[in-house]
């Protein structure tokens, strides 16, 4: 790959112990030959890092934290210096129709937001701009990308089931879109309403470092099988109806332990849940985990859950990347058939599905994996064969290397022309 290409890579907040395939996959690019620089609107408490996080922040760009004085001062700095480009991409963002209030201000914060950034990353020489996820930060390289007169990209994750802030405008202005799932792809044309843009999506799915997840060199010897799950506790993850799952085993008399890591909104809700159901010898929460004790607790689980929901807003996941770590584990699997989930998790092959908010197969899932050992040994071996054939960080980062060398360097020609430079180029003459 060209050393030539310099990507920068822009998010709302960078790192983030929950989207640790971000900074893989720019380590990724960066190990295919890109040159990647990091960009962030906010930077994160480093207390709550890795130290595999912590390492990236001294090499990341952050518009926060700074004074409220020379945020704005950079944006009349911006006005004086370049007034035709910042007021025209003003006008192109914060004119679309049918827009709420709300999302006028959101698209305000971001156009400063990118103001800010627009002089270093210009300093740093930058071609193109990618962002992952399809609002904060896909709006902020929206806006670079017409101040800087370069090209643009994102990653369309499970926001854009929820939140399609000016959606419409970025795919048909991005010179392509990565989605992570063909689920998406399909959601995305369903939304615009045709597939005129689909040319320049691309499937990319997440990838995962198989060698930093290994099957443990003997199993654990556990008194009774541990059921794992490892994750935000948000509503989209569905963790209580895990807990209801574990209350239909007890009754029916097995023996199990089931561990639930992480943190967020629903703990109460969990906490209550386990209270309820008398189920304290039998479900522990033990809080958030970093990825070096997400291993440990990886290589002591029996089986791994995840039973994922379309939550009450419509938030959704998109392909968790803890059930590929998990699966590259050789930890046998149970899901849902909710989003691209079953592109990673085919059902009896190398995993289990369950219809989602339905207790009762989930209990009938896990029962099965409980009591079978073969099954969970076999399940596990296919699962981790399914992760390095299709989602192997490697793999991946190379596909979308080439997929990124191919547009910034050697862009099809766009069906639809969208900025001044585009004009000249159908013309010719660059």
């Amino acid at each position: 790959m060209s050393q030539n290409i310099r990507i920068g890579y822009v998010n709302h907040e960078y790192p983030v112990l929950t989207e640790t395939f971000v900074y893989r996959e720019v380590l990724g690019l960066q190990q295919a030959g890109l040159h990647v620089s990091t960009f962030a609107v906010w930077k994160p408490d480093e207390a709550s890092l890795s130290q595999e996080s912590k390492d990236m922040v001294a090499s990341t760009t952050y518009v926060f934290p700074t004074s409220w004085a020379k945020f704005f001062g950079r944006q009349l700095s911006y006005l004086v210096r370049h007034p035709r480009k910042y007021l025209g991409t003003f006008a192109f963002v914060m004119t679309r129709k049918g827009e709420s209030f709300s999302n006028r201000r959101r698209t305000f914060y971001h156009f400063c937001e990118a103001a800010y950034l627009a002089d270093e990353v210009k300093r740093q020489k930058i071609d193109h701009v990618h962002a992952h996820f399809s609002i904060n930060a896909a709006t902020v390289t929206l806006v670079l990308a017409r101040l800087l007169d370069i090209s643009f990209s994102f990653t369309a994750h499970n926001n854009l089931f929820y939140d399609q802030l000016i959606l419409k405008e970025k795919v048909k202005e991005a010179k392509f879109v990565i989605v992570v799932s063909e689920y998406n792809r399909r959601f995305i044309n369903k939304l615009i309403g045709r597939d005129e843009y689909n040319h320049k999506m691309h499937t990319v799915h997440y990838g995962l470092s198989v060698n930093s997840f290994v099957p443990p060199a003997a199993k654990a010897d556990n008194p009774v099988p541990i059921i794992l799950l490892v994750s935000q506790l948000a509503e989209r993850k569905g963790t209580p109806y895990l807990v209801k799952a574990c209350k239909i085993l007890k009754d029916r008399g097995l023996k199990f332990r089931c561990i639930i890591a992480g943190e967020g909104p629903e703990r109460p809700i969990i906490e209550d849940l386990i209270a309820q159901n008398d189920l304290a010898g039998e479900v522990e929460m033990v809080g958030a985990v970093y990825q070096e004790q997400l291993r440990q607790y990886l290589n002591q689980a029996d089986i791994f859950t995840l039973p994922c929901i379309v939550a009450s807003n419509g938030d959704i996941d998109g392909i968790p990347n803890v059930l590929m770590e998990a699966m590259a584990t050789e930890i046998p699997a149970i899901s849902t058939y909710v989003s691209g989930i079953p592109e990673l998790i085919e059902n009896e092959e190398c995993g289990l599905l369950v219809n989602e908010k339905d207790e009762m197969a989930l209990a009938e899932a896990l029962q099965r994996l409980l009591e079978n050992p073969t099954l969970r040994a076999e399940l596990g071996r296919r699962g981790r064969q399914k992760v390095i054939q299709e989602f192997n960080i490697d793999r991946n980062a190379e596909r979308l290397a080439s997929i990124f060398e191919r547009y910034v360097q050697h862009p099809a020609k766009p069906s639809v022309s969208t900025t001044q430079r585009d004009w000249v180029e159908q013309q010719g003459k660059v």
